[in-house]
């Protein structure tokens, strides 16, 4: 019998488990994301984290077959500007991701239509830790 169900810390074995196989299949190197307040002093153990809107675990049988983490994300839009712009406004990058980290954020998008993607943007956006996803995900989106 299989069910939905909200995910419990005591997922997170069979979840790292899952993730880890799934990265050998997949070429990929995704880490678990902290999903739980995991300090036992703290009056939220146990909960999830406020950056994990909403965590939910497949099971089959009893066995966990799949978890979906939501997290709050944020995407990157940039409109105008040229290169004189965009190296400016690149060195307030670090600036801009400390803030949203700071807000619960974990991560960050920014897409750049394939045409645009100069050596320069590829080499400022990695020099930032950014890294290109594209040539092997396919990236899904919709605004809710």
């Amino acid at each position: 019998m299989r069910r939905v169900r909200n995910t419990e810390p005591r997922d997170l074995p069979e979840l790292c488990r899952i993730a880890a196989a799934q990265n050998r299949r997949d070429g990929t190197s995704y880490p678990v994301p902290p999903i739980f307040e995991m300090n036992e002093t703290s009056s939220r153990f146990g909960q999830l984290l406020p950056s994990v809107p909403l965590a939910l675990t497949t099971e089959r049988d009893g066995r966990v077959r799949q978890v979906h983490v939501f997290l709050k994300t944020i995407e990157c839009m940039g409109f105008g500007g040229g290169r004189e712009d965009m190296l400016f406004s690149a060195d307030h990058i670090p600036m801009a991701l400390d803030f949203l980290r700071r807000q619960g954020y974990d991560d960050c998008h920014v897409f750049i239509p394939g045409v645009r993607v100069s050596p320069e943007h590829h080499a400022l956006l990695a020099s930032h830790g950014m890294a290109r996803l594209d040539q092997r995900l396919a990236h899904f989106f919709r605004t809710l």
